[in-house]
């Protein structure tokens, strides 16, 4: 089933509750796991990106951020509440070619960043919760009214060459005018002199890149419909079913108490960015999952 079609479901209440209920029965790591490591030394190695704002980043000390990092520490508290001690974080820096071959040498026991949760990738290692949802969506003018995909109708839309977004704008929006750009900086300044009249690209990108401009802050938005779903987690091992479990336990009482929405807001809702929850990651925190990127 679509990634789309799993959370645009509509969960019962009770059963949502009855999860966050069962979230913190007592927990007990099987012997010779990389949890119980962790557990025994009081240590753990987590795994930072230093240039992937607002997920994680360093600050001016140097010290590991973001709302990624702040997830994976409360994780972290809540492992030492289990043996009632403190467990110290050994912090690692990784990038975008180096993450997976670190994680595959036990360098690091839980990656904390901007992770796509995909079907591939699921073959060999195991994502907590989903913590957020990027994906392909289509920034708009709003003087065209436009609600959705289906309402796109002769419309000029910036997509970016060679871009994986830019192949399933085409595919998907088959009555718009389809104009190939080299990069974000050209699409949005067709788009700022009326030369275009919407972006197809990565959300958050478009996002960060609308918080930077000059343009008033009510003169686009994002269609409803996302060209494409990518949902990040915090991943670990394939073998670590513990540590994954123990994660997400962590994430449940985050989102049914909704504490999420404060760490969320402090990342994503400020002065620098003004990104709200999504309706499909608003979902996800509704009913917890792991689905993988769609399509």
């Amino acid at each position: 089933m679509a990634y789309r079609a799993l959370v645009g479901c509509k969960f019962n209440k009770h059963i949502a509750m009855a999860m966050a209920a069962l979230a913190w029965l007592p927990f007990q790591a099987n012997a010779d796991t990389t949890l119980s490591r962790i557990y025994q030394t009081r240590q753990i190695q987590l795994g930072y990106a230093p240039d992937k704002a607002p997920f994680s980043d360093l600050d001016e000390q140097k010290k590991p951020i973001g709302y990624a990092i702040d997830l994976c520490k409360t994780a972290v508290k809540d492992m030492g509440k289990q043996i009632g001690a403190e467990i110290q974080i050994n912090w690692v820096r990784v990038d975008t070619k180096t993450r997976f071959d670190l994680m595959d040498v036990g360098r690091i026991d839980l990656l904390c960043a901007d992770t796509t949760n995909t079907v591939e990738r699921q073959k060999k290692y195991n994502f907590s919760y989903s913590f957020f949802v990027s994906g392909t969506r289509i920034l708009m003018n709003k003087k065209y009214h436009v609600a959705d995909i289906n309402g796109l109708d002769g419309q000029r839309i910036a997509v970016i060459a060679g871009t994986t977004g830019a192949s399933l704008v085409r595919y998907r929006v088959g009555r718009a005018s389809i104009i190939a750009v080299k990069d974000l900086d050209e699409a949005w300044d067709l788009l700022e002199n009326g030369k275009v009249d919407g972006i197809g690209y990565d959300d958050i990108l478009l996002a960060e890149r609308y918080a930077r401009s000059k343009v008033a802050a009510n003169q686009y938005d994002f269609l409803m419909d996302y060209v494409s779903v990518e949902p990040y987690g915090l991943m670990a091992r394939k073998a670590d079913k513990d540590l994954i479990n123990m994660v997400n336990r962590s994430l449940s009482q985050l989102y049914f108490s909704k504490e999420i929405y404060r760490i969320y807001d402090r990342w994503f809702v400020n002065e620098a960015r003004h990104i709200p929850v999504g309706h499909i990651l608003r979902e996800d925190f509704l009913t917890p999952n792991n689905y993988p990127a769609y399509p």
